[in-house]
C-alpha cells in the first residue's frame, strides 16, 4: 500500500487566502536564503485542512482574517501596519475577535502555521521539503545507522515522504473482532476497555480457561498506524483519539474556586484497540522498594512532621516483594531491554544501581548509547552520580517474531513499523483471539456500570456503533480504562445503594489525583549538531540518584526526588514551539532561533515525584459535556511548595549536568506544566481502608461486589518513574487473585499461581 497526498480542496474565498498569504509570511518570514510560509506551503496547508480535518474552525479563521482586513482599513494585504496587527492578534486585543475562554485565536493558528510548515508533505505544507530542508530534518526513514547517532556526525540523507513509502509487506491485518450477535451471553469476565490493562488481563484469563468479552469504545487497529506520521500523532491533532477521547478533553483548575478551561492544548490520549500501548514511550522501569512503603519509611527516618500539609501520602496495599513476580512475567510478556543494577558494586554497574532486587536479568541488552546519552553520561559522572540507559520495552534483538529497533525518529505517540516496540497487539492479543474465547467488540461505548438488587456489579449498559443502548451482562466486571474513565464511568453509575456513584460512599473516587509535571532544562550546544531527532525516545541515559530518599534530605526542606535524563526524538514541528523566554513565538526572530538551534537543542528530562493532596482530585464538571451530553471529567490540580521547592533542586542539578556536557545556554521549564500527561494516575486509590481508598490491593471496589477496577487510577503515589511497567504488574498480580476464586479455572486445573 502507497500513501498518497490528500486532495488539493480550499476553504477559503480568494481575498481571505491573499490574507492568510500575508498573515502567515509575517509570521514566518521570508528571509535571503529561507523561505517564507507561503513559499514553503504553510497558507496552502491550513486552507486545505479548513476544508477537511480542520472544518470546525473554517468560521474563526473567517473572523480573525475578516477583523485584520477591517483593522488594516481594509486591506491587511499591505502597508505598515502588519506587524502591530499581528501582535494584537496574539495578545488577543485585536477588534473583533471571538471569544474563547480555552485558548486564543492566535494560539491556534500559530499551532496550524508549525504544521503546515513542519509536518510530512502528504499533508500539502512543507512543499519540496523546505521546512525539513532548512532545520536538517530528513523526514520518513526506515532506521539509522549506530554512527549517524554520534554527536557531530552529518546525516547526509534527503528528505523522505510517507508519499514515496511503500508499506511492510509483512503489515498485519486488523486483530480479528467479535460481530455482537456473537458475543457470549454469559462471559466469565467482562471488561471495559481494550487497552494494555484489558489485553494483558484477558491472555491470562483465557489461558485458564475463562470465557472473556472486552468491551472498546475504539476501532480495531493493527497498532502500526502512524508509525511515521508526525502530524496524526500529535497531541494536538490526536487521530488515534478521534472516536472518543478528543470529543470529552476534560477541564482543568488548579483549586477548586477557579473556573476550569478545557485542556485542549495539552496531551491527547489513545482510545482505539490497544489503547495507549500503541503510543506509549515505551520506558519500562520498576518502582523502588521503598515506593510501596512511603509514608512509613518517610516518618521513620525524618518524623511525622515531614509529611506535607494536605498531602494524603499513604503507604500502597502490598510490598514490593508482592509485585516483584509480576513485574518480571510483565517484562517478559513485553520483551524489555536494559541492563540490571550492581547494588553491590554502583561503580561497576551498567544499570540503575539503586533499583529494587530482582530475580533475572532483563530479557534483553539495552539500547545502544547515543552520543548525547554519552555526553550526559560523562557529564552526570563526572558530578558522582550513576548514569544508566532506561530499561524500554523495545527490542533489541529479534525477540519472539519482533524486528529489532531500526532506530527510526518516531516511537512515542507513535505505532512501530517493526513491531520492536511492544503493544498489545504485538505481545498478549494474537494468542488470546486465536484461544477463540476472548471476544472484542468494539465500537462499543460504555455508559453505565449494571447492579442488581444486592448491589453487585452484573454488566455494562452501552451504546453500539448505531448508536442504539445495550446489555452486556458478565460474571465478574473489570473496568479497565484510563484514570480519568475510570473515575467518571464509576461516578456516572448510580443505583439505589450507590447515590454517589459506584465505589464512592466514603467520597474517595476521584480523591489522590496525581498527573506528572515536567520542569525540564533545555540546552543549546551552539555549533554542533546532535542528530537528537533520531532514535526512540525510551533510548536514553539516565540517573536515578536524586530519585526517592536515594540522597539524605535530613537537611532539605522538601522529601522525595525526581529522575533527570536525556532523551532522543525530536521531531520539527513539536520542536518549533521550544523557545527560551527572550524568543518570540512568532517572526524573524523566531524563524532564525528555530533553523539555526534544532538540531542543537536538547532537553534533559525531569521527572519528579507527584503528591498527593487534599486538593487535587477528579469530578463531573457541572457545565461541559461530551457530544452525548454526559459531563466530561474536571481536573483540579496544583502542585505543592514541597513539588516546588524539590524542582528547584533538580533543575539546579540538571543544569549542572547540561553545563557539563557543554552547552552554551540553558533555560528552564515552568514547574507547573499542567494536566494530562500520559502518566496520569490516582482517582481510585487501592487500599485496605475504605474510608481513604475504593478498592484492595487487588482492584476490589469495597463497596461494589463484582466490581474491580484496575490501571493508573489505581496508584497510591506518583514515583519519578514511568508508570506503565507498575500497571501491568497490577493488573496481573489481579488476574491471578480472580482466577484463584473462579470455579471453572479451578476446576481446569490453572488457578493462581503458588
Amino acid at each position: 500500500m502507497t500513501i498518497t497526498s490528500i486532495p488539493h480542496a480550499a476553504a477559503l474565498t480568494p481575498g481571505e487566502r491573499a490574507t492568510l498569504d500575508a498573515l502567515c509570511d509575517c509570521l514566518f518570514p521570508p528571509g535571503e536564503a529561507t523561505p517564507g510560509a507561503v513559499a514553503i506551503g504553510a497558507s496552502a496547508y491550513i486552507d486545505q485542512a479548513l476544508a477537511g480535518p480542520y472544518g470546525g474552525f473554517l468560521e474563526e479563521y473567517r473572523t480573525v482574517l475578516h477583523c485584520l482586513d477591517v483593522a488594516a482599513g481594509g486591506r491587511f494585504t499591505g502597508g505598515d501596519s502588519q506587524l502591530p496587527l499581528v501582535d494584537a492578534l496574539e495578545r488577543n486585543t485585536l477588534p473583533g475577535l471571538l471569544s474563547n475562554p480555552d485558548r486564543s485565536s492566535f494560539d491556534l493558528l500559530i499551532r496550524h502555521l508549525r504544521e503546515g510548515l513542519f509536518s510530512d508533505p502528504v499533508h500539502g505544507g512543507n512543499r519540496d521539503f523546505a521546512g525539513w530542508k532548512a532545520v536538517g530534518f530528513p523526514g520518513a526513514q526506515f532506521g539509522y545507522r549506530e554512527e549517524e547517532q554520534q554527536v557531530d556526525h552529518r546525516v547526509d540523507r534527503a528528505p523522505q515522504s510517507l508519499a514515496g513509502l511503500s508499506q511492510d509487506a509483512r503489515l498485519p491485518g486488523l486483530p480479528k473482532t467479535t460481530p455482537r450477535a456473537k458475543i457470549p451471553a454469559h462471559p466469565d469476565i467482562l471488561i471495559v476497555g481494550g487497552g494494555a490493562v484489558g489485553n494483558f488481563m484477558a491472555a491470562k484469563f483465557v489461558a485458564a480457561g475463562l470465557e472473556v468479552v472486552i468491551l472498546e469504545a475504539g476501532p480495531s487497529r493493527t497498532g502500526r498506524e502512524r508509525s511515521m506520521d508526525e502530524l496524526l500523532a500529535t497531541a494536538f491533532r490526536n487521530e488515534g483519539g478521534v472516536s472518543k477521547f478528543n470529543d470529552e478533553v476534560p477541564t482543568w483548575r488548579t483549586g477548586p474556586n477557579d473556573r476550569a478551561r478545557r485542556a485542549v492544548m495539552s496531551q491527547g490520549l489513545e482510545t482505539a484497540l490497544g489503547g495507549n500501548s500503541v503510543a506509549w514511550g515505551a520506558v519500562a522501569m520498576r518502582f523502588y522498594e521503598d515506593d510501596f512503603r512511603i509514608r512509613s519509611a518517610t516518618v521513620e527516618k525524618y518524623g511525622e512532621s515531614r509529611i506535607p500539609a494536605g498531602s494524603t501520602l499513604a503507604d500502597w496495599p502490598m510490598s514490593y516483594g508482592d509485585l516483584e513476580p509480576f513485574y518480571e512475567e510483565a517484562e517478559d510478556l513485553l520483551g524489555v531491554s536494559g541492563h540490571a543494577g550492581n547494588r553491590e558494586h554502583p561503580e561497576r554497574s551498567r544499570g540503575n544501581p539503586f533499583e529494587a532486587p530482582r530475580s533475572n536479568p532483563y530479557p534483553m541488552p539495552a539500547l545502544r548509547t547515543s552520543g548525547l546519552g554519552q555526553l550526559f553520561a560523562d557529564s552526570a559522572r563526572a558530578e558522582g552520580y550513576h548514569p544508566f540507559p532506561l530499561p524500554a520495552a523495545i527490542a533489541t534483538t529479534a525477540w519472539k517474531g519482533r524486528h529489532a529497533c531500526t532506530y527510526c525518529s518516531f516511537c512515542s505517540r507513535f505505532g512501530c513499523h517493526v513491531d520492536a516496540k511492544a503493544s498489545a497487539q504485538n505481545t498478549v492479543l494474537p494468542a488470546a483471539l486465536e484461544s477463540g474465547r476472548l471476544h472484542i467488540l468494539t465500537s462499543a461505548r460504555a455508559m453505565e456500570i449494571v447492579t442488581d438488587e444486592s448491589g453487585r456489579a452484573v454488566g455494562i449498559r452501552y451504546l453500539d456503533e448505531d448508536g442504539q443502548t445495550q446489555f452486556q451482562p458478565g460474571g465478574t466486571v473489570i473496568v479497565a480504562a484510563y484514570a480519568f474513565e475510570n473515575s467518571r464511568l464509576l461516578l456516572l453509575s448510580r443505583d439505589k445503594r450507590h447515590r454517589r456513584g459506584l465505589g464512592n460512599e466514603t467520597g474517595q473516587v476521584g480523591a489522590h489525583y496525581m498527573t506528572r509535571q515536567q520542569p525540564s532544562v533545555y540546552a543549546i550546544f551552539e555549533g554542533r549538531t546532535l542528530n537528537r531527532f533520531i532514535g526512540p525516545t525510551a533510548q536514553a541515559m539516565a540517573i536515578g540518584d536524586l530519585s526517592g530518599d536515594h540522597f539524605d534530605h535530613s537537611d532539605l526542606d522538601f522529601i522525595r526526588g525526581g529522575r533527570i535524563a536525556a532523551f532522543n526524538q525530536y521531531l520539527p514541528t513539536e520542536a518549533s514551539g521550544v523557545l527560551p523566554p527572550d524568543v518570540p513565538r512568532w517572526g524573524k526572530a523566531w524563524r532564525d532561533f528555530f533553523l539555526s538551534s534544532y538540531n542543537s537543542t536538547s532537553m534533559l528530562f525531569i521527572d519528579p515525584e507527584i503528591l498527593p493532596y487534599e486538593n487535587n482530585r477528579l469530578d463531573l464538571d457541572p457545565n461541559v459535556k461530551d457530544r452525548l451530553g454526559r459531563p466530561v471529567i474536571r481536573i483540579t490540580f496544583d502542585i505543592g511548595d514541597n513539588e516546588r521547592k524539590l524542582m528547584q533542586f533538580l533543575q539546579d542539578r540538571a543544569e549542572r549536568i547540561a553545563i557539563g556536557m557543554g552547552a552554551t545556554r540553558t533555560w528552564r521549564r515552568q514547574f507547573l506544566t499542567g494536566p494530562i500527561s500520559t502518566h496520569d494516575v490516582g482517582g481510585t486509590r487501592m487500599g485496605n481502608d475504605p474510608q481513604s481508598s475504593v478498592t484492595n490491593g487487588f482492584g476490589e471496589v469495597h463497596d461494589t461486589p463484582g466490581l474491580v477496577v484496575l490501571g493508573g487510577s489505581s496508584f497510591v503515589s506518583l514515583p519519578p518513574v514511568n508508570p506503565a511497567l507498575t500497571i501491568l504488574a497490577l493488573a496481573l498480580r489481579a488476574a491471578d487473585n480472580i482466577i484463584g476464586q473462579s470455579s471453572k479455572a479451578n476446576r481446569s486445573g490453572r488457578g493462581a499461581r503458588a
